[in-house]
């Protein structure tokens, strides 16, 4: 009895022990697991903080650089008109001016207007580092031109990097989603690859049908002219035939916003696809190499037959 006593003994702390050990190897799992999220999430951090630094500093020094050629046109201009209105009658100055504005906004000179404030001049910035250049504001001066140059050539590189991390973290997150609504509804792998992609594609959708309306309510744009204008920003194409002429800090920093989430919505329908096309391109280089296979033999045998 005593020694059936000593083995039961034995045994259940032999049992505690392994479910200590077993709640040890879970937590030290849960641990590392949040530990390699968090670098991540600190990367994607820093690296975020990195762009937006660098989009300040360089808008900074567009406007230093831009402002003070934009005053001088301005003043030059405005010289320009005193000495025009002053050979005519004060009566006609109202009427003339207007005219002289026109012709002033069909020249298509945007430095002879406020461009390079602080805000534009971010927008300018972001327009390089994502390569949309539409094309409403520019550099003239031959240090903004040579600076323009220097801050594309770091600017580009460093917003695509972190345009690429926020389009894979997003595709994660929604994928991670995904696997855990499918185990939890019992679906396929097949079936749950299927709902990511279409939710990706819905994320994407719903930011260009929302900044769409948003531009028409306020640029008065129709919702052809709005989607038009998103379509070829998100994809960086920057026709420039269309840009919002609201000036206002609030409208500016809301355009910011969405151009950022709609490049990287775009980004995340890709990163999505990336499998897809994978097996689209396998599938086609198969069919290809078995077309030259079967014409290469068949012809082979033919002439072999033929001999």
């Amino acid at each position: 009895s005593v020694v059936s006593t000593q083995t039961t003994g034995s045994s259940g702390i032999n049992a505690e022990y392994g479910e200590f050990q077993t709640f040890q190897h879970y937590f030290k799992q849960i641990n590392l697991r949040m530990s390699k999220l968090g670098g991540k999430i600190i990367a994607a951090f820093a690296t975020f903080v990195a762009v937006l630094t660098y989009l300040a500093i360089g808008a900074a020094i567009f406007q230093a650089i831009e402002q003070d050629h934009e005053i001088e046109q301005r003043e030059a201009y405005d010289r320009e008109l005193s000495k025009l209105l002053d050979k005519v009658d004060p009566v006609f100055h109202d009427e003339l001016k207007a005219p002289c504005h026109m012709i002033e906004i069909l020249e298509a000179n945007p430095n002879s207007t406020a461009q390079w404030n602080f805000v534009n001049s971010v927008i300018f910035c972001l327009t390089i580092v994502t390569t949309i250049g539409y094309g409403a504001a520019y550099p003239v001066t031959d240090e903004g031109r040579g600076f323009c140059i220097f801050f594309a050539l770091i600017g580009i590189p460093l917003f695509m990097a972190c345009l690429a991390v926020y389009a894979q973290h997003t595709a994660n997150l929604i994928r991670c989603i995904m696997k855990k609504l499918g185990l939890t509804h019992g679906l396929g792998d097949a079936q749950t690859e299927r709902m990511q992609q279409w939710i990706t594609m819905a994320f994407c959708l719903t930011v260009i049908l929302t900044f769409s309306i948003y531009l028409c309510i306020m640029e008065g744009w129709s919702f052809i002219d709005s989607l038009y204008f998103t379509f070829v920003s998100f994809t960086t194409i920057g026709f420039g035939d269309l840009y919002p002429s609201s000036t206002s800090t609030d409208f500016h920093i809301i355009f910011i916003f969405f151009l950022i989430l709609g490049l990287i919505s775009l980004g995340t329908v890709i990163e999505a696809q990336t499998d897809n096309f994978g097996r689209l391109l396998s599938t086609i280089s198969s069919s290809c190499d078995c077309l030259c296979k079967g014409r290469c033999f068949g012809g082979g045998q033919r002439e072999q037959a033929e001999a």
